[in-house]
């Protein structure tokens, strides 16, 4: 058996699988079948999410079912890899559910549940059909029995290892609208909230001089305004459309002192950030087709008395899996691609992000992106630690496609080009990642 030869019975297998994955018997005795679609037409017209169609594909039908989109549930799990490594995290491991409801224009709720990471976010209209809402929100950060600390340079900050986390809940009111395209996800929402939370500390590295910062309640205000006209299709990619939303924070810490090594870090009780963020795609022009697309975003952040225990999750800079306008909970999201998992916690960034993305068959995905942060990383200047203003061009490419079981698989590889490892001006991350729905 040659290898083109070996190559189109692995190819038929895998369709085989995916066949059997994504079909389901259930809907096919109580709904009648979805339509038929020329693989050509998927190709260059490609389904939106939730809608389901039939096709052929090296000789076999795929059926794709309908989905209800207004209740979803999902479990991502995966890792990334980094070289060269920082300190202690060559591999960094993160799994997730995903829970999502929008019953009809009334109500809301979506969930992400990584155990040591939580966040809810529930809204109910006072009055069926009407756009004010009550909100209410969750949010916790543990990892017990770890102590933390940031990378610098490649190393961690051994000196300032400590344990922390924060418990946050949330109220407010709030104002949603449905936009055009008029999809599950396009909506337009003004939240003000308020955040009352405890703070909290655990075990440090007393003999390394480092003052424990104080367990405090911390209240926090918070406005954020998200406008999501994005079509996503039936991998849920984004599709065409643009996104934009702003996230604003003041906070107050009641019981705040001078930290860190010798109380060098300066103890601000009051602080606050603001984030901005846009997302768009496009077809490629001239091309007259929607197997090619041309995606950009661009995030911003600045904060004001900030330290790593006041930012919000858009105003941490880290890699990873990255989401680029797939769901509207974390459109404001930012993510470096070749940095590890929340290695930076700037005062302040800029990030820009471009891709083309093609469609190599009606399942699979490739993806080359480049861009560049700018941002003040911590950096060892003469012996001593400051913050320096850093420009971080990086590249890359993903696949995503199909696998059996409705699962999908992302392969991710980034090279940044300002990064510090271990006497290495750079850093690449491979990321693997596997999720589906259930």
């Amino acid at each position: 058996m040659n290898h083109s030869t070996r190559k189109l019975v692995w190819l038929r297998l895998c369709l085989l699988f995916l066949s059997i994955g994504l079909s389901s018997p259930i809907h096919a005795e109580m709904s009648p079948p979805p339509p038929f679609l020329p693989s050509d037409s998927i190709l260059h017209h490609p389904p939106l999410a939730g809608q389901g169609f039939r096709t052929q594909f090296l000789g076999r039908e795929v059926t794709i079912p309908a989905m209800d989109r207004r209740s979803l549930n999902a479990w991502v799990a995966g890792t990334t890899i980094n070289f060269p490594k920082p300190s202690g995290r060559r591999l960094e491991p993160l799994a997730a559910l995903y829970f999502w409801r929008r019953p009809n224009q009334d109500r809301l709720f979506y969930a992400d549940i990584a155990g040591v990471y939580n966040h809810l976010f529930f809204s109910q209209a006072f009055e069926s059909g009407k756009a004010l809402e009550w909100v209410t929100t969750f949010e916790n950060y543990t990892i017990p029995f770890l102590k933390q600390t940031e990378i610098i340079e490649g190393h961690q900050d051994k000196a300032a290892e400590v344990e922390w986390g924060y418990v946050r809940p949330g109220f407010g009111l709030g104002f949603r609208q449905p936009v055009a395209p008029f999809r599950q996800d396009n909506m337009a929402a003004v939240d003000f909230i308020i955040e009352p939370g405890f703070l909290y500390f655990g075990r440090h590295d007393r003999h390394q001089g480092f003052v424990k910062p104080r367990d405090t309640f911390e209240l926090r205000t918070r406005v954020q305004l998200k406008w999501d006209a994005l079509t996503r299709n039936f991998m849920n990619l984004v599709d065409t459309g643009f996104a934009f939303g702003a996230d604003g924070v003041w906070g107050h810490r009641a019981r705040w002192r001078d930290w860190g090594i010798n109380a060098q870090e300066r103890g601000h009780n009051s602080y606050a950030l603001v984030t901005a963020y846009g997302v768009g795609s496009i077809r490629l022009p001239f091309a007259n087709s929607g197997r090619h697309r041309l995606i950009g975003s661009a995030f911003g952040g600045i904060g004001h008395h900030m330290d790593r225990f006041n930012r919000s999750v858009t105003q941490r800079l880290g890699g990873g899996v990255n989401p680029v306008g797939e769901e509207f909970h974390t459109l404001g999201n930012p993510v470096l691609p070749g940095a590890a998992y929340l290695e930076f916690f700037p005062r302040h960034y800029l990030l820009a992000y471009g891709e083309y993305r093609f469609a190599a068959n009606f399942f699979t995905f490739l993806h080359f992106y480049g861009g560049g942060a700018y941002l003040d990383p911590q950096r060892i200047k003469n012996g001593k630690i400051r913050r320096e203003d850093t420009f971080m061009p990086f590249a890359g490419a993903r696949i995503t496609t199909g696998l059996p079981g409705n699962m999908r698989l992302v392969i991710d590889y980034a090279h940044n080009f300002g990064l510090k490892r271990r006497g290495q001006g750079f850093g690449n991350q491979v990321t693997l990642w596997i999720s589906r729905l259930f």
